[in-house]
């Protein structure tokens, strides 16, 4: 029987994987905030800018990231919303009773380049989220099957929470986002050994990338 052609082996792979990477990074989604209803605790003003795509959060308040990240996912690879007149744009809102409204639209960049922006966190604690102030999360690299996309490495470990991406790729903050504020508000998934801890996976079913999510006393 013929051997199974693997399109991402170092041997074979370096075409394939340009024109795999070249569909990935060739677009970028242009974010502008366009109201704040309130005050907004992870700071994001009118008129603000960011440049992100499905992998790259580029400061943006996690939560507000992980709540329109489906529609980037869409619009980046050329579909739309059948709400929205306009293919590759759309408007979304962040979780928060919709404090914060945006307009997204699509970019076409004409590079391979991965766009990776790093930005400082910033402290949510003393805000009122009782259990941030409590409370630390960790996302731990545990495996990667074939080729992280975005760079990641086993072992690396970053500090997150539902505001701060912790400069992760996006794909993988939006897989870990779901289970943040379950620990953050004591629960728990029956098949973990342990309450503190949940076990997960970045949605790529190729490279797929494994972590662990935990909970630390601060």
């Amino acid at each position: 029987m013929e051997e199974k052609h693997d399109p991402f082996t170092e041997e074979t792979s370096t075409d394939d994987l340009k024109a795999v990477l070249a569909g990935i990074n060739s677009q970028y989604e242009d974010v502008t905030i366009t109201k704040v209803n309130g005050n907004c605790p992870y700071g994001h003003t009118v008129g603000e800018k960011h440049t992100i795509t499905s992998m790259n959060t580029d400061g943006l308040c996690g939560s507000l990231f992980a709540n329109i990240v489906p529609s980037v996912f869409t619009t980046h690879y050329g579909g739309g919303l059948p709400w929205e007149k306009e293919n590759g744009v759309f408007r979304g809102l962040c979780p928060e009773r919709g404090t914060v409204e945006v307009e997204v639209r699509r970019i076409i960049k004409g590079d391979a380049n991965v766009l990776k922006t790093i930005h400082k966190p910033k402290s949510i604690t003393g805000m009122g989220f009782e259990a941030i102030d409590k409370y630390r999360l960790y996302l731990e690299i545990l495996g990667i099957e074939r080729h992280c996309t975005y760079g990641h490495v086993a072992g690396q470990k970053v500090e997150v929470d539902p505001f701060n991406t912790g400069n992760i790729c996006g794909f993988l903050y939006w897989s870990a986002y779901r289970f943040m504020n379950l620990l953050l508000k004591g629960g728990t998934l029956p098949w973990e050994a342990e309450p503190h801890i949940v076990h997960g996976v970045c949605p790529d079913p190729y490279n797929v990338t494994t972590f662990r999510l935990t909970r630390e006393n601060r």
